[in-house]
């Protein structure tokens, strides 16, 4: 199992996926048709070619994904927060049936 992330990791991502230029970020092919570029990143290569489209499409996604997971993971995390605050004080004041 994953450790649970830091908050300053956390963080420091939030503060890396506000710096780069908006998204979503397309492939630009090169001048024989193989993309070869993504949003902002030019040439991009691979040892393989086989290889090349699928990390650029793996680019291509994260630029919209991660921000999306960071949003997730902070929202889950506020939501945890609340509920383990609320579970606290039904303890101290004997449940929800007032027991």
């Amino acid at each position: 199992m994953l450790e649970p992330m830091p908050t300053e990791y956390l963080r420091e991502t939030q503060q890396l996926v506000a710096a780069v230029p908006r998204g979503p970020w397309e492939p630009v092919s090169n001048d024989h048709g193989l993309p070869d570029a993504v949003g902002p990143i030019s040439y991009l290569e691979c040892f393989d070619g086989d290889t090349q489209v699928p990390v650029i499409l793996f680019v291509q996604h994260a630029r919209e994904a991660l921000p999306r997971y960071v949003g997730e993971v902070s929202r889950q995390r506020t939501e945890i927060t609340f509920l383990q605050r609320r579970i606290a004080q039904m303890e101290k004041t004997g449940g929800a049936h007032g027991r």
